[in-house]
């Protein structure tokens, strides 16, 4: 697995930076932007929410393994995210009451399933073998008594994430009182050493939450758990820095899938990525659009020289779960399948942050068809991942 200590000491600045533009994202659902964003994937990345910069003019020579998954596209940039999706799982024939076999929760993690009395393998259960630090912060809970070491729960069912919801699943976590400078031995470093204290509760008080690394995870590395409803949020996505191509520290911060991960009474808040009390009521994925507010995940991309842009929402790289669809929702008509940070021919990767992007059979099933837009075919991992053989893509 990688070192992440010394990592986690060259880019601690890059997490403040990601916070403020959170925070700003979530007060103000949105600032509507008047400039055109640039185009993203291949093409070097967005400014869409504020949220991700990458710099156009550079072409990173990233380590070996740091292309990722999510592997940047030069010529369809859309496609760019989903050109190299393996299968999701292992073959569910039948088999004997406990037998074991490798398999994959969608493409966040490797594990095992084992075999039921039915004769039939069940879910995939992601192996934390390989974790670092205790892996306290950042666990799922539905009260304090499911966290470790005296850890409170931030409920779904709450408010206390940045004050504007809860998160999907529940977020163990600690109060904190200092940030300090290096070596960060700070109140959250001595419950569990992958996490750091951060202006991330209500009114911007300080609770620990949960770091990662970006790009494709090493195996048994456990990246943010290896929860499908938390996005590992790296200084280049938070708009702290442009993307080189490395692996850098972040930290993992809610994003749930749709309103099957909150709790009832409860919507899927895309933008912030929260359990709220309503519901964002908006163009959906893949309409055209002039103005960030015009979408219901609060981003209008990829603008065009007439301010025309086309409306996506954030997602979790390699997730099935996601962009307004449950994990076993069938038809999917919306995915992520686009990388948010992109370079060239790399972009960050598994558990990375996204964007939605509109599946199809037919071209008619896009929502900008009259406009040009075309049904782009799937590769064949990528369409069974996502069940839909096509993805909507403007015209070349």
């Amino acid at each position: 697995m990688a070192t992440r200590r010394p990592a986690r000491v060259r880019s601690r600045l890059g997490y403040w930076r990601g916070a403020l533009v959170l925070v700003a994202l979530v007060t103000g659902c949105g600032d509507d932007k008047a400039e055109p964003s640039t185009p993203l994937g291949g093409s070097g990345g967005s400014d869409g929410n504020g949220a991700a910069s990458a710099d156009a003019g550079s072409d990173p020579t990233p380590p070996s393994g740091a292309a990722g998954g999510a592997g940047g596209s030069e010529t369809n940039p859309i496609l760019g995210g989903i050109g190299g999706l393996p299968d999701a799982g292992g073959p569910t024939t039948a088999c004997s009451p406990g037998e074991t076999q490798p398999c994959n929760f969608d493409q966040l993690c490797s594990g095992e399933q084992t075999c039921g009395s039915d004769g039939t393998f069940g879910s995939c259960e992601c192996s934390t073998s390989g974790l670092v630090g205790s892996g306290v912060v950042g666990a799922r809970c539905e009260s304090d008594a499911d966290c470790a070491g005296g850890a409170t729960c931030l409920l779904a069912d709450s408010n206390v994430y940045l004050g504007f919801g809860g998160p999907a699943g529940g977020y163990c976590t600690f109060g904190c009182n200092i940030i300090s400078e290096a070596p960060y031995d700070d109140d959250c470093d001595s419950h569990d050493p992958e996490s750091f204290c951060g202006p991330f509760g209500p009114d911007s008080s300080l609770i620990c939450v949960r770091t990662c690394l970006s790009l494709d995870p090493d195996p048994g590395e456990a990246k943010c758990l290896n929860r499908p409803d938390l996005v590992c949020l790296s200084p280049t996505a938070g708009g702290g820095q442009a993307f080189n191509g490395m692996r850098e520290i972040g930290y993992c911060k809610p994003q749930c899938g749709s309103d099957a991960d909150c709790p009832a009474g409860r919507f899927c808040h895309s933008q912030a990525g929260t359990c709220t009390t309503f519901q964002v009521d908006a163009a959906p994925v893949g309409a055209r659009c002039n103005l960030d507010t015009q979408c219901g995940g609060r981003a209008c991309e990829d603008r065009n020289d007439e301010n025309i842009g086309t409306c996506t929402a954030p997602c979790v790289l390699g997730a099935l779960s996601g962009c307004g669809y449950a994990r076993d929702a069938s038809p999917r008509d919306v995915a992520c399948l686009q990388p948010l940070v992109a370079a060239g021919r790399f972009s960050e990767g598994v558990g990375d942050s996204g964007l939605c992007r509109e599946l199809c059979d037919v071209a008619e099933d896009c929502e900008r068809f009259e406009d040009g837009w075309v049904c782009s075919e799937l590769n064949t991992g990528a369409s069974d991942f996502f069940g839909r053989p096509g993805a909507c893509t403007p015209p070349q």
